[in-house]
């Protein structure tokens, strides 16, 4: 029987507190803004992976786990080993750093084990039937294959266990007042620039469609929604989330002949100033819960 504890009666400040630190801590990281994203989309987070009904003993693999947090949040919540794999080393180094911290703040249920290792989506470095559950969580934006990252999740998935996968819509997101010229013309680079690593910003449509055709049985597609009303400042901590997220690929928006320096520079300095006395912004992810037939 499914033992997680009901999402209200945790507290979240072990995982929290660890996640800020480790921001604090290490100012200049890489890719700080995922961890950034990783507190702001906890809520949604955390109530999905209670939603799944992971049973007390599950074995779960997170593929694309980059700093942890499914395992870490789901290790809390019901007694379960859990493997994350990633393939970059840095993104594992983090996601090691932040368990032991959490672990040392005594969030794991008794009999909870988390591991991390080196891990292709598009070849898994586990054996066939191994996991009753498997998540990947914004991860087939980047892939070039998703629909062959989800054959593998199907490898992997023991018969009549379960997938989650969970990812990024451009098509769900709307704003009114409109978003400034100089903020569209960022974030159209940003989803150029995914798009010609092999990406797909508008992955989310296509997740259950994928899911199904590499065998699995869909039980469910969940709409997660964030939305907002309220003025957009340069102190607004969202903004100072975008600012990190777009600086981040500046060069290289740059460097794959997007934008020109100037135009991203330019830009940059109009959306980091600009104000909006009020504003309500929606955006949202897909969630695909499916099933391995028996």
């Amino acid at each position: 029987m499914p033992t997680a504890l009901p999402i209200a009666s945790l507290d979240w400040n072990a995982v929290d507190t660890t996640y800020l630190s480790y921001l604090n801590e290490h100012p200049d990281m890489p890719e700080r803004w995922l961890l950034v994203q990783t507190l702001a989309t906890g809520p949604s987070r955390r109530a999905l992976l209670g939603a799944l009904g992971v049973a007390e003993g599950a074995h779960v693999l997170d593929v694309g786990t980059g700093f942890g947090p499914t395992p870490v949040e789901l290790a809390g919540m019901v007694p379960v080993t859990v493997v994350g794999l990633d393939r970059d080393p840095a993104n594992l180094e983090v996601a090691r750093a932040i368990t032991e911290g959490v672990e040392e703040r005594g969030w794991f249920r008794p009999g909870s084990q988390v591991s991390y290792g080196l891990g292709d989506a598009y070849d898994l470095p586990v054996d066939d039937g191994r996991f009753d559950l498997a998540t990947a969580r914004l991860l087939f934006q980047h892939l070039d294959d998703p629909g062959r990252a989800a054959d593998e999740l199907f490898r992997v998935v023991a018969p009549g266990g379960g997938v989650c996968v969970v990812d990024a819509d451009d098509g769900l997101s709307i704003s009114y007042p409109e978003p400034s010229d100089a903020f569209r013309r960022l974030q159209r680079a940003f989803a150029d620039l995914q798009a010609a690593r092999g990406g797909d910003r508008f992955v989310g449509r296509k997740v259950s469609t994928l899911l199904e055709q590499a065998g699995f049985t869909i039980v469910s597609v969940v709409v997660l929604p964030q939305a907002v009303h309220g003025p957009s400042t340069p102190e607004d901590p969202a903004r100072a989330f975008a600012l990190q997220r777009l600086r981040s690929a500046r060069d290289a928006i740059v460097e794959a002949g997007i934008l020109d320096a100037d135009e991203v520079d330019d830009s940059l300095e109009v959306f980091a100033g600009e104000r909006v006395d009020g504003q309500c912004s929606i955006e949202a992810h897909l969630a695909v819960v499916a099933r391995k037939p028996a």
